[in-house]
């Protein structure tokens, strides 16, 4: 997928602004930033939940909108799960929405964010992370060549983040394609191929996820978010 000079205006407000990005399939990237930087917004453009002002996106050859709709995962602050249905319903409801049914890929998914042993339980019963992994698994469940994610991370015990990190190099392992919002380098660093730092929408400096990209990258995202918290102020 590409984003050539992508704009994007919400309340009369530029939150993204001359956005040139190219992912490849089966890369991972960090988005990382401070608040307000734009990283949710470019997620919802990558997503199409968002339509840009200008600019021009390009699918994957072959691929038509619907087609990388489907092929996305998405995990939002928004788990989007029903708290009457139990997780392994929740799982059976999104897996028909895509045309699947697959009571193996259910149990699959399930196993590998650890919530087989609760899978029957009403989801309203579960802890914050506990629903966040099932929100994982959701976005898992039919089976997409694409993973948005957006502060996956925010609010999980030690645990749980635990199990989505491993989670997420098993997938990097098998060729799947992720774009991971944080504002956390170090964290970031070690889960992606690439980092791009994003300050008042704009990409303003992008990195490999290496030791020395790494001290480049985190120095000036340490400037820009002093200056970011001197603005507030």
């Amino acid at each position: 997928m590409e984003l050539k000079n992508v704009n994007l205006l919400m309340n009369e407000k530029n939150v993204l602004r001359s956005i040139n990005l190219h992912w490849r399939q089966g890369e991972s990237i960090a988005l990382i930033g401070a608040n307000g930087a734009g990283k949710s917004s470019l997620l919802k453009v990558l997503s199409t939940l968002v339509k840009p002002s200008s600019g021009n996106i390009k699918y994957p050859v072959g691929i038509s909108i619907r087609q990388w709709k489907e092929s996305l995962g998405i995990v939002f602050p928004e788990t989007f799960l029903y708290d009457g249905l139990t997780g392994y319903e929740n799982l059976q409801f999104y897996q028909k929405l895509y045309g699947k049914v697959d009571k193996d890929g259910i149990a699959q998914v399930l196993e590998q964010v650890e919530l087989s042993q609760v899978q029957h339980e009403l989801v309203s019963s579960y802890s914050k992370g506990m629903k966040q992994r099932l929100s994982i698994a959701r976005a898992l469940v039919h089976y997409p060549t694409y993973f948005l994610l957006d502060e996956p991370f925010d609010g999980l015990d030690l645990a749980s983040k635990k199990i989505l990190e491993d989670l997420l190099q098993q997938m990097h392992k098998k060729g799947m394609s992720y774009v991971l919002v944080s504002h956390d380098t170090e964290h970031a660093w070690k889960l992606c191929d690439r980092a791009l730092l994003m300050h008042k929408g704009s990409i303003v400096l992008e990195e490999k996820c290496t030791r020395e990209g790494y001290l480049r990258f985190s120095n000036l995202y340490n400037t820009l978010f002093k200056e970011n918290q001197h603005d507030i102020s």
